[in-house]
C-alpha cells in the first residue's frame, strides 16, 4: 500500500513537470525572452567589469595612436597657414617687383605691413642666387625687427634647396631649425616667388616652437614632445618655454641617437612605458615628425599610465546601472509585446483547428496591420480559396474518372498490345491484348528462343546517354513460330521529364512469311533472268563481230540497240539481286581483301569513257597515286563507283562535263564524282538515298535514263558496310557532286 502511494506521488510530479514544460505560446515567447535578457545583462556586466578593465593597455594605447594624429594633423594645418601666409606676403603689390629690382626699400616699406597684417613671427625673402634681402622676427614683446639680410647666402637649408631646383612651379621645403637671434626654435615654409613665370626668389614663413607646442598639447590631449639633432629634445609641453640650453630636465627627455635613426625611418609607432616625468609615471608614442613627403625630425605624445584607468573606473557604476534599467525595461516592453502577439495568434490556432476539422467557413476576424494581421487575413483567404479548391477538385475528379474510363475503354478496343515500362525497367500492360501477347509469347518460348530480326539503331540512346534498345522506333522479335513486331515512343511531360516508355506489340508473323516468299521470288526471278539475258548478250556480240555474217547498218544498229538494251537489264537483275540479298539479311555479305583504290578507280573511267564520248561529254578522272591499298570488297565498290559514274552520264546533258575523283583526305579514301548536269530539286535531295526513288525530270525522260532507283540506295548501302558514308550536294541547273569517304585498313 505504501509502494502504490509513493508510485502515485511520483506520477503526480511528473504530470507537473510536463505542465511546467508544456508551456503555451507565451509562455515559449515570454521565457526565452527573459532568460535572453538575463543572460545579456550578466554577459554586458562582466564585460563592463572585466573585459573593459582588462582592455585598458590597448585604450591607452589607442588615445596614443589618436593623439599623435591629432598633432600630425595639426601641423599640416600649420603649414597650410604657412603657405596662405607666405603667398599673401610675397605676392603683394609691388613685393615680387622690388624683389627682381632688388629695391629693398620698398621690400622694407611693403613688407612690414603685410607681415604685421599677417600675424607672422618670422619671415625671410631671398633672391634668385639665394641671399637673403628681407628678414623680419617678431620679438617676444610683440614689436617687428627688419634686417635688410647679410651680404652672402641664407643659412636657411630650406632656401638653398628651392633655390638650387630653379622651378618656379617646385613643391613647397618645410623643417625646423634654431634661429640665431633669440635661440628658439622654428618651424618654417618655404616657397618659390614668381613673376611672368620666372623664379625670382624664395619666400621663408616661420613659426616658433613655443607658440606651436601648447596648440599641439590643446588639439591632442597629450603632452608633445619634439626631438631633432640625432635625438636632443629642442621642445616639450612637460617644460614650457624652456631649450636645451637653459633646462637639465629637458635634455633629460633626449634619446639616443640609434633609437632616433629608428624612429627617424619607421612609419608606425613605438611605445614606450614607464617613463617618469616630473615624479608621474607616463607612457609614450614616438613617431617620426613628417609633414607632406618631408621628415625633418621625431616627436613623441605622453599620457599618464593611469589615464584610462580612471576613466574606466568612474564609469564602470554607471555602465552597470545603465545595464540594470535597460534589463528592466526590456523585460517590460517584451512582456508587452508578446501579449499584443499571442492574442491574436490564439484566435488564428483556434480558426485553423476549425478548418482542419471541415469547417471551411471560419474566418479569424482579426483587423490589425501588422504581421499577424496580415497573416490573419491571408489565412481566411487562403481557406476562402480552399473552399473554391476543394469544390473545383471534387469536379475535376470526376472529369478525370470519366476521362480515365475513356482512355481504358480505347487501350481495351485496341487490337495491338499496349505496353509501359517506366523508369525502373519495369513492364505494365496497359491493354487486355497486351496480356495476351505476353502469354502468347511465354508459350510459344517453349518452341525456341527469342531472337532479334532487326539490328539495333545505335542512335537510340536514353536520357543518360547510354544505348536504350526499347527507344528504337521499329524492332522485330521471332519466338518459336511467331514474329512480334514492336513500335516504341519515350514518354515524357512537359518539362522534359522522362515517365518511361510505350510498346506496341503486333503479330506480324503473316507479314513477315509474305516479305520472306517476295524476297524469294525475285531473288529466284533474278537468278533466272540472268542465264538467258547473258545468252542474248553473247549472241548479239557474236553477230556485231561478224561471226553471223555481213550486217549492213540498219541490222547493226537493231542489235547494238538489242545489245544495250540487254546491259541494262542485266544491270537491273544485278540491282535486284544485290537489294534482294541485303533485303534478306539487312546487310551485304563483304568478301574483303587488299585492293589497289587507284587502279579501281581508273578501271571503271576507263570502262565509262567510250559512252560519256559517245553522248558528247567531256570525261576526266583525277587520281592521287599516293592513296594506299584498302582492305575492302573490290567488286561491291566497283559496283557503287559504277552506280555514281552512270547517274552522272545519265543526268548529265551533251556538251556537258563529268569529273571522277580519288584523294587522301584525313587519312580516309574520298570519291568524288561532280557533274554538270541538271542538278536535283531540293525536295528530292533529302531522299536521293532511298530504295525506288527517281528524280524525274521531263527534259531529261528518254531511253537513256532507265532504272529501278537502286542504284544510290546500293551505293549507300555498300559504303556504310565498308564502314564509310556518302553525301550529295547539288544545285539544280548547276550539277552535282556525290562524296564517298571509305575508311583505309
Amino acid at each position: 500500500m505504501e509502494e502504490e502511494q509513493q508510485l502515485a506521488a511520483s506520477s503526480a510530479r511528473s504530470e507537473r513537470l510536463k505542465g511546467l514544460f508544456a508551456l503555451n505560446i507565451r509562455g515559449k515567447i515570454v521565457l526565452p525572452y527573459l532568460v535572453l535578457t538575463l543572460v545579456v545583462a550578466v554577459i554586458g556586466i562582466y564585460v563592463v567589469m572585466e573585459l573593459v578593465t582588462q582592455s585598458i593597455d590597448e585604450r591607452l594605447n589607442n588615445h596614443l595612436f589618436e593623439a599623435g594624429r591629432v598633432v600630425s594633423n595639426s601641423m599640416a594645418y600649420q603649414e597650410v597657414e604657412h603657405l596662405e601666409s607666405s603667398r599673401q606676403v610675397a605676392f603683394t603689390r609691388g613685393v615680387a617687383e622690388a624683389l627682381r629690382n632688388g629695391d629693398i626699400e620698398t621690400l622694407v616699406e611693403l613688407g612690414e605691413p603685410a607681415v604685421g597684417g599677417a600675424g607672422l613671427e618670422l619671415f625671410v625673402l631671398a633672391d634668385a642666387d639665394g641671399i637673403e634681402v628681407l628678414h623680419i622676427l617678431r620679438r617676444e614683446d610683440g614689436t617687428l625687427s627688419t634686417d635688410v639680410g647679410e651680404p652672402g647666402p641664407s643659412a636657411l637649408w630650406v632656401v638653398q634647396d628651392l633655390v638650387a631646383t630653379g622651378n618656379p612651379d617646385a613643391l613647397p621645403r618645410r623643417g625646423i631649425g634654431q634661429h640665431s637671434a633669440d635661440q628658439r626654435y622654428y618651424y618654417v615654409t618655404a616657397i618659390p616667388v614668381q613673376l611672368e613665370g620666372e623664379m625670382i626668389g624664395v619666400a621663408v614663413v616661420g613659426t616658433s616652437l613655443n607658440t606651436l607646442m601648447p596648440i599641439l598639447k590643446n588639439n591632442s590631449l597629450a603632452d608633445v614632445t619634439v626631438f631633432l639633432d640625432g635625438g636632443q629634445v629642442i621642445a616639450s609641453t612637460f617644460f614650457p618655454g624652456a631649450t636645451p640650453t637653459t633646462s637639465d630636465y629637458l635634455n633629460e627627455l633626449s634619446i639616443a641617437e640609434a633609437e632616433y635613426e629608428t624612429y627617424l625611418r619607421d612609419t608606425d609607432y613605438t611605445i614606450v612605458e614607464n617613463v617618469i616625468v616630473n615624479a608621474a609615471r607616463y607612457r609614450l608614442a614616438h613617431t617620426q615628425l613628417r609633414v607632406s613627403s618631408d621628415v625633418f625630425g621625431v616627436f613623441s605624445v605622453a599620457l599618464p599610465s593611469t589615464f584610462v584607468v580612471q576613466a574606466g573606473a568612474t564609469s564602470r557604476n554607471v555602465y552597470v546601472m545603465v545595464f540594470v534599467i535597460a534589463m528592466a525595461a526590456v523585460i517590460l516592453v517584451g512582456y508587452i509585446i508578446s501579449q499584443r502577439i499571442t492574442n491574436p495568434i490564439g484566435r488564428l490556432v483556434r480558426t485553423s483547428q476549425a478548418v482542419a476539422d471541415g469547417d471551411l467557413e471560419q474566418r479569424t476576424g482579426i483587423g490589425t496591420t501588422d504581421e499577424v494581421g496580415v497573416l490573419a487575413a491571408t489565412f481566411d483567404i487562403m481557406t476562402g480559396r480552399l473552399a473554391d479548391r476543394t469544390t473545383a477538385l471534387e469536379e475535376a475528379l470526376r472529369a478525370q474518372q470519366e476521362a480515365t474510363g475513356r482512355l481504358r475503354a480505347i487501350l481495351s478496343s485496341i487490337g495491338d498490345g499496349v505496353i509501359l515500362e517506366d523508369p525502373n525497367a519495369g513492364f505494365i500492360p496497359l491493354n487486355a491484348t497486351a496480356e495476351a501477347v505476353l502469354e502468347e509469347m511465354a508459350s510459344d518460348f517453349m518452341l525456341g528462343p527469342l531472337r532479334e530480326l532487326s539490328a539495333a539503331d545505335e542512335e537510340a540512346v536514353d536520357l543518360e546517354g547510354e544505348l536504350n534498345p526499347w527507344l528504337v522506333d521499329s524492332r522485330r522479335f521471332q519466338v518459336g513460330n511467331s514474329v512480334l513486331s514492336t513500335h516504341t515512343a519515350a514518354v515524357r511531360t512537359d518539362d522534359g521529364e522522362h515517365l518511361g516508355t510505350v510498346l506496341v506489340l503486333r503479330d506480324v508473323t503473316v507479314e513477315v512469311e509474305a516479305e520472306r516468299l517476295k524476297d524469294s521470288f525475285i531473288a529466284h526471278v533474278s537468278h533466272e533472268l540472268r542465264t538467258p539475258l547473258t545468252a542474248i548478250r553473247g549472241y548479239t556480240g557474236l553477230m556485231l563481230s561478224g561471226a553471223g555474217g555481213t550486217l549492213d547498218d540498219s541490222q547493226r544498229g537493231f542489235i547494238e540497240t538489242i545489245n544495250k538494251h540487254t546491259d541494262s537489264l542485266i544491270a537491273m537483275v544485278n540491282e535486284l539481286l544485290d537489294f534482294s540479298e541485303m533485303e534478306a539479311g539487312r546487310r551485304l555479305g563483304l568478301r574483303r581483301q587488299p585492293t589497289s583504290l587507284p587502279k579501281l578507280v581508273e578501271a571503271v573511267a576507263e570502262e565509262w569513257r567510250p559512252q560519256m564520248e559517245e553522248k558528247g561529254i567531256a570525261f576526266q578522272v583525277e587520281v592521287d597515286q599516293e592513296v594506299p591499298e584498302a582492305n575492302v570488297d573490290d567488286r561491291r565498290l566497283r559496283w557503287a563507283l559504277i552506280n555514281l559514274v552512270r547517274n552522272a552520264w545519265q543526268y548529265t546533258l551533251p556538251d556537258g562535263e563529268v569529273q571522277v575523283r580519288l584523294s587522301l583526305q584525313d587519312g580516309q579514301a574520298l570519291f568524288e564524282v561532280q557533274d554538270t548536269g541538271i542538278g536535283i530539286p531540293p525536295k528530292d535531295q533529302a531522299r536521293i538515298f532511298d530504295r525506288f526513288h527517281r528524280v524525274t525530270l521531263g527534259s531529261t525522260e528518254g531511253d537513256e535514263v532507265r532504272g529501278l532507283g537502286l542504284g544510290l540506295y546500293l551505293s549507300k548501302a555498300i559504303a556504310e558496310a565498308h564502314g564509310g558514308e556518302i553525301s550529295v550536294s547539288s544545285q539544280e541547273g548547276v550539277g552535282s557532286t556525290f562524296s564517298l569517304i571509305m575508311p583505309i585498313e
